[in-house]
């Protein structure tokens, strides 16, 4: 986008550097190359001027071609430069009325000023205008205000008119601009909810894996055996999901049967019975109605929060409500274990990912300690793939 409006910047400014020198050539045209209609009276005799008055008009005549070079890159400057020597050149025996360059000039240069000046351009470009013709016009002893009105509107209004289309222009690309850093920052968030559910679950399952390992190594070695397996099976569980992962980011469709689902949550279940503990899951309604895009977050939200018990309540009892209902998808994760005394060492960006899944549909995530002990987590999101996001409500504690 800014190469295109560069490249258009260019072309604009080398357009109007011709334009500049073709009216400075036919300017030097009419004061060296007198016209048949100064001769013929219609103005004075160019060819009888004194060589002084000649070199004044010619400075001028490249003052005006500056004025018109300048029109787009220094409008305000363009503008008082081209009525400077309108003005002047009403002191002078041959008025500006009367060849055509000083009058195109500033009505080149006004236009400019007004089309893409600042804030003040517009202001900038009616006194030059009006000031330049005015004193012109008293110097001709003419009164022909109309007609200086008329041009003026017929020249500033176009360039006023320019000027709304170009902030209009603006505020699209800055709109734009917005939106893709938006969009930017979404996709930054959703990675890293993506990660830190893959990894922060696999590696707390390896722990207490690796853990309980150590503490048979020397009694019981078959059972080391088998949490070192344990170990190994979810590193190359993770190593999958984290390929899975890749695939999504390079934007390659994933097959819904290689996605996470509510439908195969066994794995997640073993964190917390390695931690010692016992998970009872109870599932009402229908998971293959559920949205993918449901489906998928729900058992994130799921993930999590089965890490986080068997992070901070090891050997606690888990009950898994997944319910299916009336177009919602409702979890309930409750474990028996110590409540926020205990877990209020962790980072919180578990909850937080949870409450984020949850704002993309429109849902709501409560989660805090019980006060009869243990730890609560209640998730609902709209399982209708046409319903419309609304301002989700959230709760949550730090955990």
């Amino acid at each position: 986008m800014s190469a295109t409006l560069g490249i258009r910047y260019r072309w604009r400014d080398a357009a109007v550097a011709v334009a500049a020198v073709a009216l400075v050539a036919f300017g030097l045209a009419e004061l060296y190359v007198p016209l048949a209609g100064y001769v013929d009276g219609q103005g004075p005799d160019l060819g009888a001027l004194p060589s002084g008055w000649l070199a004044v008009l010619t400075v001028l005549l490249v003052g005006y071609g500056l004025a018109v070079a300048a029109c787009t890159s220094y409008p305000r400057a363009a503008a008082v430069l081209a009525g400077a020597c309108f003005t002047t050149q009403s002191f002078t025996p041959v008025l500006p009325e009367w060849p055509i360059v000083p009058l195109l000039a500033l009505l080149a240069a006004c236009f400019g000023c007004v089309a893409v000046g600042g804030r003040t351009a517009p202001t900038v470009a009616a006194v030059s205008y009006f000031a330049s013709l005015g004193i012109e016009n008293t110097v001709a002893g003419d009164s022909d205000w109309v007609f200086i009105v008329f041009v003026g509107l017929a020249v500033l209004g176009p360039g006023y008119a320019v000027r709304m289309r170009r902030a209009q222009a603006a505020r699209l690309v800055a709109l734009a601009a917005e939106r893709e850093a938006a969009a930017r920052t979404d996709e930054r968030l959703r990675i890293a909810r993506e990660l830190h559910d893959i990894v922060s679950h696999g590696v707390s399952v390896m722990v207490l894996q690796a853990g309980a390992a150590q503490a048979v190594l020397d009694s019981d070695s078959h059972q080391a055996r088998e949490s070192l397996e344990a170990v190994q099976d979810v590193g190359r569980e993770v190593v999958t999901e984290l390929r899975r992962l890749l695939v999504l980011l390079r934007g390659a469709e994933a097959a819904p049967e290689g996605l996470p689902s509510l439908r195969r949550i066994e794995p997640l279940l073993t964190a917390v019975r390695v931690a010692g503990g016992r998970v009872d899951v109870t599932v009402r309604g229908d998971l293959a109605t559920v949205p993918v895009a449901a489906d998928v977050s729900g058992y994130r939200v799921l993930q999590e929060a089965l890490t986080n018990a068997a992070r901070h309540a090891p050997g606690a009892t888990v009950d898994v409500s997944i319910e299916v209902d009336g177009g919602s998808l409702r979890l309930h994760v409750v474990d028996d274990g110590p409540g926020l005394g205990r877990r209020g060492n962790g980072t919180g960006h578990g909850l937080t990912g949870m409450r984020e899944r949850a704002e993309l549909f429109g849902g709501t995530v409560t989660a805090g300690p019980r006060p009869q002990g243990g730890f609560e987590v209640r998730v609902e999101l709209p399982a209708d793939p046409d319903g419309s996001v609304s301002a989700p409500g959230t709760k949550a504690a730090t955990r």
